[in-house]
């Protein structure tokens, strides 16, 4: 058998780094193909959450409406809390009644509990919902129980924010319902229910999703 010759062995050298650019190549390729792709999807997911809370607010803001049609006003909120869910989430439920003594109204959890469970204004099958302090925390599992501490929960995992007068200082002619978006932070409008453009302009509301939009 004859020796390899230089020339053979210069050949064996330039397909052995040929195959390894390709190889090289081919990975560059998948790599970019994948980042495209996971940009891609990251896109969708975010249209497809964004979709998500718009429906959920639309059926939250017809059990409000439901709500007021039978208690004669919206749900009440705290002007001390920013977000009032858990307000709102117990209204909806039925745990939540307007009490009037004395010429004065007040918003107050129920007392005397049906046998089967107070009215509820919406199915809380269709959201999601989770402790303020626990995200484990449900629904009790006996109607007849006031659910403490719970809220509904948007798409990315926080609260949505639900705000209406207690104090004579609103202006707003109605709630306000938002999602506070994928960045879960938001700046609450002040004590008048009025949701100005610096307030809707804000860096922390920029992407919130507004009930309607």
């Amino acid at each position: 058998m004859l020796a390899p010759t230089s020339y053979t062995r210069k050949s064996r050298r330039c397909v052995r780094a040929f195959t390894l650019i390709e190889i090289l190549l081919v990975i560059a390729v998948i790599a970019v193909l994948a980042s495209i792709t996971f940009g891609v999807s990251r896109g969708i997911q975010s249209a497809q959450n964004r979709t998500r809370a718009k429906s959920e607010m639309a059926l939250l803001a017809q059990s409000i409406e439901q709500f007021k049609m039978r208690r004669g006003d919206y749900p009440w909120t705290d002007p001390v809390i920013e977000d009032g869910g858990e307000t709102l989430l117990k209204a909806l439920l039925g745990w939540k009644v307007f009490k009037r003594t004395d010429g004065s109204s007040d918003f107050v959890d129920l007392t005397n509990i049906p046998t089967g469970g107070p009215d509820a204004f919406i199915d809380t099958a269709q959201f999601k919902v989770a402790g303020i302090e626990d995200a484990n925390a449900g629904l009790p599992s006996d109607n007849t129980t006031l659910p403490e501490g719970l809220v509904f929960i948007d798409p990315w995992g926080q609260p949505y924010v639900y705000q209406y007068k207690e104090t004579g200082a609103w202006e707003n002619f109605g709630f306000i319902l938002y999602s506070s978006g994928p960045d879960g932070q938001h700046l609450a409008v002040d004590s008048d229910g009025v949701i100005t453009r610096e307030i809707r302009n804000s860096e922390k509301n920029a992407d919130n999703i507004y009930l309607g939009e």
